[in-house]
């Protein structure tokens, strides 16, 4: 079985769950003094290119 290497972007959501803000970057969670860790959401989505798995005959 030949070894298909594939090369995927991700975009990761960064959430405080009690009030819902939504933040931009780390750097932002960190400014925020009121924010607990346990407060903080990240949702990771990996985004994986359309890969043809089988040949076409």
């Amino acid at each position: 079985m030949k070894e298909i290497k594939v090369i995927c972007d991700s975009e990761i959501t960064i959430k405080n769950i009690k009030t819902g803000h939504v933040y931009k970057n780390e750097e932002e969670v960190k400014a925020d003094i009121n924010a607990k860790p346990e407060d903080i959401r990240r949702d990771v989505k990996i985004l994986v290119p359309d890969i043809p798995l089988f040949n076409k005959s």
